[in-house]
This record gives C-alpha cells, sequence and structure tokens, in this order.
C-alpha cells in the first residue's frame, strides 16, 4: 500500500503516488541541471512541466485513481532522458549524472510495464473500435480517428458540418462498432496558430497541419467574399441569364458553410500556446530537445521583433526629435514674447488633447463608413454600366466617345475595385512591399478614367441641351357609348431581346432591344376635359437635341399610332428608335379629352409605360408647364365619370347625388315603358328650395328632355324638364 499525496502543478490538481512525486522531483531537478546553462531555461523546463501535465490529466481523465510510478517513467520515457541526449550529443555532465542516477535505475526497472501503455505510438491500425476512454457522444469519431491517424477534432467537424448526410451513418457505426479502451498513436493535433494569424489563427492552424503555405486555406475561405464582390452585380443585373449559377453556388451555399466552418473550428480548436502544443500541432515529435528548440525559436523571434520594432521605434523618434529642434528653434521668440498665453495653453492641453483624440477617433470612422459605401457605390456602378452596354450604340456618337466611355469603366470605375482585390490577396498572402510602384500606377490610370469621365460627361449632356416637340396629331373618337376604355393594343412577335436588364419589362422605360432597334415605353397618359361633347385624343412627340431644330427633327420621327375599336381606344406598347437616331429622352404624351358626364376607365397594363425627364438646365418644357395646369391623375383599373367641376371622379367613390352632377343620361325600362332623360344638375341655382318640384312643359332649357314611349302612346311625346336642385330625387 503506497500513499497518495495531492499537488497543484501547473494549475492542475494532480493525485499522485508519494514515490512517484519524489521520481517525478527527481526527473524535474535532472531537467533544470541539464538547462542549467541555456537560454531561456526557465521558459524550457515551464513547458516540460506543461506537458507532463497534460499528460497525467489524460491518464486521469481514461480512469486512473492516481498517478503511479509506472506513470512517471513512462512520460519521462517518452519526453527523454537527460543523460539519454548526453549520450548522444559524445559525453555527459558529471552533476547532471549524479543528480540522475537514482532516477535512472528505478526507470530501467518499469521500462516493459511502461511500454505497454498509452503513451506509445502502437504499431498498426488493427480493428475498429469505438475509443471509451475520449467520447462525446458515443466516441465514434475518436475512433474513427484513431484509426486513421489524424485529429478527432477534425473528424469531429466534418461530422457536424455535414450532419444531414451523415447522421444515420454515425447511428450505425455507434451501434455496430463495439467499443474499447484504445492505446492512442496520434501525435499530429490540429492547434490554431498565435504567430501566423489574421483573424483568429485558423488558417495558420490548418496550414501547420496539413504542412502547406498559409496562402492557400485563407484564399479557400476568402474565396467566396471575392466572388461575391465580383459576380454579385452581375447576378443583380442578369439574373435571369443563368450565367452565374457557378458563382451563385459558390457564393451562396459553398459560401455559408465554409463561414460556418471558420466559426467552429474558431471555437473548438485551441491555439497552440506551450511549445509541446506547437510540436503537436506539426507533427513532431516531443522531447526535451525539441521542446528546447522550440522554446529558442519562439525566444529568437520575439527578439528579432522588438529589435525591429525598436529600429522602428528609434528611427521616429530621431525624426521627431529633428523636428522638434527645428520648430523650437523657429518658436523660441514667440514663447519668450508670450510666455503668459503659452503657459496658460500648457495648463489647459490635458483637456484639448483627450478632446482632439475623441474628435479625430470620429472622424476616422466616419471617414472609414463613407470609405466603404462609395467603394459598394462604385462596385454598383462598374456593373451597372456593364448592364447598360447595349445603349451604346443608341447614345454614343463616333469613336471618341465610345474610347472615352471604356476608359471610364476599366479605369476610374474597375481600377479601384482591382485595387481593393490587390491589397486583399496580398494581405491574405502575407505579401508586403516597400515599393510604392504599384500604388502610383493604380492613382495615375485612375486619373485618366477620372478624367475620360468628366469629357464624356460634357460631350453627352451637350445633345440633351434643348428640347422641342413634332406637329401634334389631333383625333376626334366616335364612340357608341358614353365609356371609353383605354388599353395597350395586343403585341405581335418580334425579334427584339425582351427583358435584357434583368429586370420585368414595365420597370425600365427600354423595354425591348436588337441590334439596330430600341424599343422604349416613354409614354405618358393625361386625361383633360373636352370642351365638347365628345372624345379627344391629341398625341404629342417630344425628344431633345443639341439644337432644337435637331430636337424637332428626332420627334417627328417617332411613329406612335393608335386605334378605336369597339369604344376602345388601343395604344401601342411604345416605339422604336434606330441606332442613327440615337436616344435623346424621345417621348410621347397621349392627351385624351372626356367630356362632362361621360366615363373614361385606363388598363391595367398602363402602368408599363415609363416617363422620366432629362434636362441639363433648370428650366422645364414649356408644353410640360401648360398641360400640368390642366392634366387629371386617375389610376389604371378604375372606372371615372368626368364632372363640370371636379374634374374626373372615381364612379366606385361617388354616392347617387353626385353621380348626378354634369350631363347624366338616364335609361328606365319596363314591361310597358321605356324612359329616357338628360338632367343637368351641376349649374342649378343654390338658392332654389330642396323641396322644389319638377316643372313640365318648360322652355327655359330645351337641351332638357325625357321622351315617353308606351303601349297605348304609339307616338312619342316630348316634354321638357326644368333644371332640378343638387338634392331634387329623380
Amino acid at each position: 500500500m503506497k500513499k497518495v499525496i495531492n499537488i497543484n502543478f501547473q494549475g492542475r490538481v494532480i493525485p499522485i503516488e508519494e514515490t512517484a512525486f519524489d521520481l517525478l522531483k527527481q526527473y524535474i531537478d535532472s531537467l533544470r541541471s541539464y538547462f542549467a546553462r541555456e537560454e531561456g531555461r526557465d521558459e524550457i523546463i515551464n513547458d516540460i512541466e506543461s506537458r507532463i501535465a497534460e499528460l497525467f490529466s489524460e491518464r486521469l481523465k481514461k480512469g486512473a485513481v492516481c498517478i503511479t510510478d509506472d506513470d512517471v517513467n513512462a512520460i519521462s520515457a517518452s519526453i527523454g532522458r537527460p543523460e539519454d541526449f548526453e549520450e548522444d550529443n559524445g559525453g555527459s555532465s558529471t552533476e547532471s549524472a549524479s543528480a540522475s542516477a537514482h532516477s535512472g535505475q528505478q526507470q530501467q526497472q518499469h521500462t516493459e510495464s511502461a511500454s505497454a501503455r498509452s503513451y506509445n505510438t502502437g504499431t498498426g491500425r488493427g480493428r475498429l473500435y469505438r475509443n471509451s476512454d475520449d467520447q462525446i457522444l458515443g466516441g465514434v469519431c475518436s475512433g474513427l480517428a484513431n484509426y486513421v491517424g489524424i485529429d478527432p477534432v477534425v473528424l469531429r467537424i466534418l461530422f457536424v458540418l455535414l450532419i444531414a448526410p451523415l447522421f444515420w451513418v454515425y447511428i450505425l457505426l455507434w451501434i455496430v462498432v463495439p467499443a474499447k479502451s484504445i492505446q492512442t498513436n496520434i501525435t499530429k493535433r490540429l492547434y490554431r496558430s498565435r504567430e501566423d494569424k489574421v483573424i483568429a489563427g485558423v488558417a495558420g492552424g490548418l496550414a501547420s497541419y496539413f504542412k502547406i503555405d498559409a496562402w492557400i486555406p485563407r484564399l479557400i475561405f476568402a474565396l467566396p467574399l471575392l466572388l461575391a464582390l465580383i459576380s454579385g452585380p452581375f447576378d443583380f443585373f442578369w439574373h435571369d441569364w443563368g450565367f452565374w449559377s457557378g458563382p451563385k453556388f459558390i457564393t451562396g451555399s459553398l459560401g455559408s458553410t465554409l463561414f460556418i466552418t471558420y466559426v467552429i473550428l474558431w471555437i473548438a480548436v485551441p491555439v497552440a500556446v506551450t511549445a509541446s502544443e506547437k510540436l503537436e500541432a506539426r507533427g513532431e515529435r516531443v522531447d526535451i530537445n525539441s521542446i528546447a528548440d522550440t522554446v529558442k525559436e519562439d525566444l529568437e523571434s520575439i527578439r528579432a521583433k522588438g529589435g525591429s520594432f525598436g529600429s522602428e521605434v528609434k528611427q521616429s523618434a530621431e525624426n521627431l526629435g529633428a523636428k522638434a529642434k527645428e520648430m523650437g528653434a523657429e518658436a523660441s521668440q514667440a514663447f519668450k514674447t508670450y510666455s503668459s498665453e503659452a503657459s496658460n495653453k500648457v495648463r489647459s492641453s490635458g483637456a484639448g488633447h483627450v478632446i482632439g483624440v475623441l474628435f479625430k477617433a470620429f472622424f476616422l470612422c466616419i471617414a472609414g463608413i463613407i470609405a466603404i459605401a462609395l467603394f459598394f457605390v462604385l462596385l454598383g456602378l462598374l456593373f451597372g454600366s456593364f448592364s447598360v452596354f447595349p445603349l451604346k450604340n443608341f447614345l454614343l456618337e463616333g469613336f471618341n466617345q465610345d474610347l472615352l466611355a471604356w476608359l471610364t469603366l476599366l479605369l476610374f470605375l474597375g481600377i479601384p475595385i482591382v485595387a481593393l482585390l490587390t491589397w486583399l490577396i496580398r494581405r491574405i498572402a502575407g505579401v508586403r512591399s516597400k515599393n510604392n510602384y504599384l500604388g502610383y500606377a493604380f492613382g495615375s490610370l485612375w486619373t485618366i478614367g477620372l478624367i475620360s469621365m468628366i469629357v464624356l460627361l460634357g460631350l453627352v449632356s451637350r445633345n440633351f441641351k434643348t428640347s422641342d416637340s413634332a406637329p401634334q396629331q389631333y383625333t376626334e373618337l366616335k364612340t357608341s357609348s358614353d365609356r371609353l376604355m383605354v388599353d395597350l393594343k395586343p403585341e405581335p412577335a418580334h425579334d427584339y431581346t425582351s427583358d435584357w436588364f434583368g429586370m420585368d419589362e414595365e420597370d425600365w422605360p427600354f423595354y425591348a432591344v436588337n441590334p439596330d432597334t430600341l424599343m422604349l415605353s416613354t409614354v405618358r397618359v393625361d386625361v383633360v376635359k373636352s370642351l365638347d361633347s365628345n372624345y379627344h385624343a391629341k398625341i404629342v412627340r417630344l425628344s431633345r437635341g443639341r439644337t432644337p431644330e435637331v430636337a424637332r427633327a428626332l420627334a417627328s420621327k417617332i411613329d406612335f399610332p393608335i386605334a378605336l375599336e369597339n369604344n376602345t381606344l388601343y395604344l401601342p406598347h411604345g416605339f422604336g428608335i434606330s441606332r442613327d437616331e440615337k436616344f435623346r429622352n424621345q417621348q410621347v404624351r397621349v392627351i385624351i379629352e372626356v367630356p362632362v358626364g361621360k366615363r373614361i376607365q385606363l388598363a391595367r397594363d398602363i402602368n408599363n409605360y415609363e416617363s422620366f425627364e432629362i434636362r441639363t438646365t433648370r428650366r422645364r418644357n414649356r408644353y410640360d408647364d401648360e398641360i400640368d395646369r390642366h392634366r387629371y391623375w386617375i389610376e389604371p383599373g378604375e372606372e371615372y365619370i368626368m364632372t363640370s367641376n371636379d374634374g374626373p371622379r372615381k364612379v366606385a367613390d361617388m354616392d347617387e347625388v353626385e353621380l348626378r352632377k354634369g350631363n347624366i343620361k338616364l335609361r328606365f325600362k319596363d314591361k310597358d315603358a321605356e324612359f329616357n332623360a338628360e338632367i343637368n344638375t351641376g349649374d342649378s341655382d343654390e338658392n332654389n328650395s330642396d323641396d322644389q318640384q319638377t316643372k313640365p312643359n318648360s322652355d327655359n332649357n330645351p337641351n332638357n328632355e325625357y321622351r315617353y314611349r308606351g303601349r297605348e302612346q304609339k307616338k312619342a311625346i316630348t316634354d321638357t324638364v326644368a333644371t332640378a336642385p343638387k338634392k331634387a330625387k329623380i
């Protein structure tokens, strides 16, 4: 029976046999003697103790009650004894040999028992088992990882990410594969890198685990973001083409999967802090020499970084000192003259410095937000320019404007995107250069693009300088009823490319295009009050141009035929312009005159018309000013009636009295008679009594009449009806 004690070893409470504790203490003392003259000996000993404490914890997790002599001997054998390394180096120090003689004798007695424990590497895969010592949910991942020789964390993350297809596979392995306490043969584990990191060191840890360059996993994780920046605007403008299904997959499902994978690795994978963890991350043997070499490398790296930082600080301090001397020499006289003001400023400099720092942080934050917003604006403009390039032949004139358009697109809009992608790729790959040639080149090319854009805008704006209209086409619409329907003409099949913007045709004024013709839907339908009792349609064709003569000539070329069939006025879907005519914001105004008391309804397809104005000056077209004073807005799909005072009113919102305003024709039928009446109540006398009765046989208003035809009276009798008050009942 041996005495068991509890010790605090590297922050862990370890139950250990008293004799095993003596062996451990002798082993640590031998290490201290071995590394007595080494640089960083305290860090080396601390890392070795951390490794021993980790192995102790693993043993206790597997069910051991306490740490025994065999455990200490096995650990010292796996890490290495100082005398073994001294013999390999050709000699041994007398001091270290005498200090470790007793521990060497005891370790030799227990070598065979230690070789049977879980600290050896194993010789083969053998049979597949679930690991009962290292399990979270059945030990399936741990057993598979030990079987194939990889870190269990890797398999666990794969099963979490692929839980849908691998769920039943996991359950099946849990049922079929037996559980057993497995001797681990894993010498390489996955850690996050603390030295080689951009965000959390995940990519650096993966690079160390798979022995590849760190930029490769970084590029894989960043690839969806880069492709989203490139393909996102294309997908916005051309989502109906189906051409970008590949980037959709990469930036969509795969992109989100990679993002979730990165977050899971960030949470689940620990950081390699100690030397033994760094050696495990690289798959190297963990012994006292490798730990010592790793600690020395870390110290050398820290020393190099400190020297570099110190030289930079020194250089900055020297430059600052030189500038301070110059400023001091120039300002010495001023300080002497205004010493009182200077002392007051010195006393208030603390609060002023704090306020200055706060203002600087605030403005830097605002500047960062503006920079990000400008980047996405440039990105949208770049790919939006690609989408409107089919309009180039209908907008630009000559080779010079084409060249300026390409320079604007590629240099002014494209260079900032290329510069950002270059910076991201260099940041991911860890490439840094002190040469500023690339920045100067990008800046020069972008300046050329800016100048090209300014010149191009000036040349194009001249073509929209003035506006004019062609002679108006006036048509009387003879209908057989008091209701006019306005609809779009059924459009036959054509050879135009519809929806070429990737949007519905009602969302854009350019609803179709082919190599020679551009179809426009820049049409506006206006409703006004007719001056007589008939419907009328007026077609006004408008255009812009460099001069009024050019604008008038372009407007006269607009072909917009209308047709009246069965009380329905059919309008074209739009009109076409050729490449020779060029797009100069040609528009059509359809003015429909509706008599008082008659009705009109616009079909819902009228909403497909789009009308907008392009002006290079603040002055409006005089036609627009005139028509805006007299036109009425009505909602397509609703029936309206024209009134004398209020213009068109929606029939569904009017009561019986309001429907009698204006000239309204009424017709009643029964079995024996037919009654027709036309009554005008819009201009009735307000002073008439509400209960005033209608007066037959009045000659004051001969236009107001009714006709009665009955079975007994075969000859039509015409009687006049006096003007009734607004509240009169019929």
